[in-house]
């Protein structure tokens, strides 16, 4: 129970709480520039959006600081929407093992000029962040600074652009299936 002042000034109990707020309330009062999106996840996880300058410490916050503890990395992913301003995104999903708890971090960014994105590395602060940041480098191009070992990993080094963007230009290339040579039966 809460102890309300009364308008004579005297305290009374009530048995109203103090509204709560959420790790997502806590990223965007900590975090400027940090938001709620707009659109809704049909897995209703809690989803908030960082600016690329604030992704490491916001990160590494939910994952040291922040009541709840995030303690692990469970995916980060990478998307890319041409018709955005922010083109590409890396989402990071992170888990509470104490509380069963997931949250969703997005992260977008704009490739400007011809240049490649940029989004600061996780990789230090999770290690398991090191192939997905990979993979998101090798498939769109999102550069991630600092991160210790950054090139292809899917695709052979002299690969010419980044697959998974969707200006990608699609082009057939024959299949050839081997066929092992018949053992007489």
């Amino acid at each position: 129970m809460l102890q309300q002042p009364s308008p004579d000034g005297a305290t009374q109990a009530t048995d109203e709480l103090p509204p709560t707020r959420t790790d997502i309330d806590l990223v965007i009062e900590r975090f400027p520039g940090s938001f709620v999106p707009s659109w809704r996840f049909a897995d209703q996880m809690p989803t908030v959006r960082v600016l690329p300058e604030h992704i490491r410490e916001a990160i590494s916050w939910l994952r040291r600081e922040c009541e709840t503890r995030y303690d692990m990395l469970v995916d980060v992913g990478g998307s890319h929407w041409p018709d955005r301003d922010e083109a590409f995104e890396v989402t990071y999903i992170l888990h509470s093992i104490s509380t069963n708890t997931r949250i969703r971090v997005k992260c977008a960014v704009a490739a400007h000029e011809g240049a490649s994105p940029v989004i600061p590395s996780i990789a230090l602060i999770w290690s398991a962040a090191n192939w997905p940041e990979r993979e998101i480098y090798d498939m769109f191009g999102v550069e991630f600074t600092d991160h210790p070992d950054l090139r292809r990993i899917l695709t052979p080094n002299d690969w010419e652009g980044h697959p998974l963007r969707k200006d990608f230009p699609l082009g057939e290339e024959p299949v050839e299936f081997y066929r092992p040579a018949s053992s007489g039966v």
